[in-house]
């Protein structure tokens, strides 16, 4: 059909659960050897993930061009709270803190919030020598994940026995804020009675991600058939 447009789609829905002892570092838990009280979500455990890709290719009176979208979303994604020190003596500054609230309050904030104050008020450092803090690994929820890909391509016919194929791939096209916690670690931020500058901005900013994923990005190829 001359006038006529082509084009197929897929879509898929994951329902899962993740859980593990530890991705990167698993010798150094917590407790030395306790791997038990690191058992929790891993830190790619996503409950929920959708995704719909497709293709559309237009007609050869209006370019004969293909475009390829390709939508990703997934749900909130955990993230760990650490010290950065250690207070059980064991070695290894991976310990947590103290935690006297509901974990469930344990959530990212978005940059420019009001600070967590009310949080931030039920940790708590362990004595040094403790065994290691109450809250579990793995405990803060992260933000969720949605992000859109498109390509754009085109044959062009330049020989009998030659074939011209251009193609531009731009990743996140909208250049959607895509909040991360990059190593997907958070400090607690440790400050005495009188907190320098630097620790007052970090209690500020506790549970704000630092970092975002990908920014939106183009990638130019050219296949040539003969």
């Amino acid at each position: 059909m001359p006038f006529g447009f082509r084009g197929s789609w897929r879509a898929s829905y994951t329902l899962s659960s993740s859980k593990d002892d530890g991705l990167n570092n698993t010798s150094n838990a917590e407790v030395d050897g306790d791997f038990a009280r690191e058992w929790a979500r891993s830190l790619t455990d996503r409950r929920n993930r959708v995704s719909l890709a497709g293709s559309i290719d237009a007609p050869r009176a209006l370019g004969g061009f293909s475009v390829s979208p390709s939508f990703r979303f997934g749900t909130s994604a955990p993230f760990n709270i650490g010290l950065g020190v250690d207070r059980n003596l064991d070695g290894s500054s991976t310990d947590r803190p103290l935690f006297s609230g509901d974990g469930r309050s344990i959530e990212w904030r978005r940059p420019g919030s009001e600070p967590a104050e009310p949080l931030l008020s039920k940790f708590s450092l362990q004595p040094i020598g403790a065994r290691g803090g109450s809250l579990p690994r793995n405990a803060g929820k992260g933000p969720s994940m949605m992000m859109l890909d498109v390509g754009f391509s085109r044959r062009f016919r330049t020989h009998r026995r030659m074939v011209w194929a251009p193609r531009i791939d731009i990743g996140n096209i909208l250049n959607m804020t895509v909040f991360s916690f990059g190593a997907e670690y958070i400090e607690f931020p440790v400050a005495g009675p009188e907190p320098t500058e630097s620790q007052r901005n970090a209690m500020r900013n506790f549970l704000v991600p630092s970092r975002t994923l990908r920014p939106r990005e183009a990638r130019g190829s050219l296949r040539i058939e003969f």
